[in-house]
Formats: structure tokens, sequence, C-alpha cells
């Protein structure tokens, strides 16, 4: 496992970029591609992207995602990987120290038992924000 024993380097290696996401200066939010490596002592290293970016210190999500079109339509092969956390400078590198994971294979579990999994969550969810809907 990587950095806080949260994340399986052998599941991230069948990544080949991610996204990064982080609130700028003017509290918008703002995402851009780039590519990663991960360091042999498990550290993630993402690619300091071409844009200029606020983003060290703070807090970032970083999603890498795979998905295979299919010719005929629809797709397959989908999964992905959130990561929350921070990045700080490294070697020309932003270092991403993990807080939170969550991710999701369909080898693993396919979409429809995805879905079926997630609508107590949502139903728990609704329940939550009804008196605000309703008032």
């Amino acid at each position: 496992m990587t950095t806080l024993g949260l994340i399986d380097p052998d599941r991230l290696a069948l990544f080949r970029y991610s996204i990064v996401t982080w609130i700028d200066k003017d509290g918008f939010p703002f995402s851009v591609a780039t590519d990663f490596i991960l360091s042999e002592n498990g550290e993630i290293l993402l690619k300091k992207p071409s844009v200029p970016a606020t983003m060290t210190g703070g807090r970032v999500g970083v999603l890498f995602n795979h998905i295979t079109g299919i010719p005929t339509g629809g797709y397959t092969d989908r999964r992905y990987m959130l990561v929350w956390g921070t990045v700080s400078e490294d070697k020309g590198f932003l270092k991403l120290r993990p807080e939170e994971v969550s991710e999701w294979d369909e080898k693993i579990l396919p979409f429809d038992k995805l879905c079926a999994a997630a609508v107590p969550q949502g139903k728990r969810y609704i329940e939550s924000i009804q008196p605000s809907i309703d008032a």
C-alpha cells in the first residue's frame, strides 16, 4: 500500500493519467488533467500542470479513471479511484498525500449492483434534506 496504507499501488498502476481538482484563490473549482508516476517507495507524484496552479498545501481531489468504448455503442472496463488529500512540491512534481479514497471497478462490482448498493445511501440523503425542501 502507498502513503497511509490507503491505496493499492497495483490498482493505481491500472490508470494512465489523473485529473486534479481544487478550489482556486477566487473560490472557484478548477480541474486539469496531468500524468503521474508511482515512486519506488509508493509515493504518488503528479506532473505539475502547465497552467499556473495555486493548489500547493490546499486540499485537492485527484481522479484516476478508465473507460473503454465499445464500437457498437456503450462502454466496458469502467473503473475509477478518487483520492482526496494535499499536495506539496517535490523535485518538479506535486507529491500527493492521500487522506481519503473511494473507488469502483465494474469487474469487481458490476454497474447494476453499484446502483443497487447506492439506493439506501441516496434514500438517507433525501430523508436528511427533506425538511429543507419542505420549508
